[in-house]
């Protein structure tokens, strides 16, 4: 146990997630590490995002919180205990202070359950509600999302898939959780329901108390729901910082390329220099195997602004200009 700050929930501390790279005949070729080194924390009432590419190892982190997986080093605290010491009872009361939201909707819900079943299913599991209460507390979760109990009685298949997310919403909730693991949860969804949903989360923060990881692609979203965001290329964070500090003058090279990217965030220069903005266009497209690439920076095979050191040394996170960052080069810190 470590001491715990007044105002943290959650403290991610050097974790590490590798796989290995064998051959046909079983022999090592090297590791995929797809979490290497990441520390960050979570406050209370805060909402942090994840963001970065596809493979990035944003949601390895979420298997590794909610200990789906286990990793292959580091340490994970929760209002200051190590969760891969907890016991079996431990666990489940961790799990009930620590509550996912999917991906897909499609996929989050059993097919062959009423609805009154899925949303039960928690209640029951934990036992925290007497049995005649809890169609009373499924009313007030469902209330809470938008829906009306009307719908108690029907099958997944009936709804569509923004009203299949609320449902998994309102699931979340059920435990009344700290801290609630968004996994892309808006990326299955229509742009407009995207939008509804968003909202949703907006009105879960203002009425009740609770903490977010965001994990997310879409920057558009992050700009509008988050209040710190870390970057992470190839199992690493590469930056940090609160999000206005972020969108508004990024300075890691992969932060401006995933701005850049996002054809409605533009950003808001300080100084008119040459790097401040990078194009898509001008970046090389193709991007490595993550196998034992150990040596000098994750980004070096696309940054326009590599140096001699990015080759064979990895830049070590540090603080600059009030927020973390991983760069050797001089221009960016």
């Amino acid at each position: 146990m470590y001491e715990m700050l007044p105002e943290e929930l959650l403290k991610i501390k050097s974790l590490k997630k590798y796989y290995a790279d064998r051959s046909p005949f079983g022999k090592l070729r090297g590791y995929l590490k797809a979490v290497d080194d990441v520390s960050f924390v979570i406050n209370k009432d805060q909402v942090f995002a994840l963001v970065g590419e596809s493979g990035s190892g944003k949601s390895t982190i979420a298997n590794l919180i909610l200990r789906l997986i286990e990793p292959t080093s580091g340490e994970i605290y929760f209002k200051g205990k190590n969760i891969f010491t907890f016991k079996k009872n431990q666990l489940m009361e961790y799990r009930k202070a620590v509550q996912i939201i999917f991906q897909d909707p499609f996929a989050s819900l059993n097919p062959r359950m009423r609805i009154i079943d899925i949303l039960s299913e928690p209640f029951k599991i934990h036992k925290i509600v007497e049995k005649e209460r809890i169609e009373s507390k499924i009313s007030q979760m469902l209330n809470m999302v938008g829906m009306s109990t009307d719908i108690l009685n029907k099958y997944p298949h009936e709804f569509s898939g923004g009203q299949r997310q609320r449902i998994c919403i309102a699931r979340a909730l059920t435990l009344s959780p700290e801290l609630l693991v968004a996994d892309e949860p808006l990326s299955a969804l229509d742009v407009s329901i995207q939008a509804q949903i968003l909202n949703l989360f907006q009105k879960i923060r203002q009425e009740v108390q609770i903490s977010f990881l965001f994990i997310s692609h879409d920057l558009k979203i992050v700009k509008y729901f988050s209040d710190v965001v870390a970057v992470m290329c190839r199992g690493k964070i590469v930056e940090m910082a609160k999000s206005e500090d972020i969108f508004c003058s990024p300075l890691h090279p992969y932060t401006k390329l995933l701005i850049s990217s996002a054809p409605e965030l533009r950003i808001v220069r300080e100084k008119e220099r040459k790097h401040d903005y990078i194009e898509r266009k001008n970046i090389a497209p193709d991007f490595l195997n993550q196998i034992d690439l150990s040596l000098g920076c994750v980004f070096r095979t696309r940054c326009l602004y590599k140096v001699d050191i990015c080759q064979q040394v990895e830049p070590p996170l540090r603080e600059v200009s009030g927020r973390i960052l991983a760069c050797h080069n001089d221009l960016f810190t």
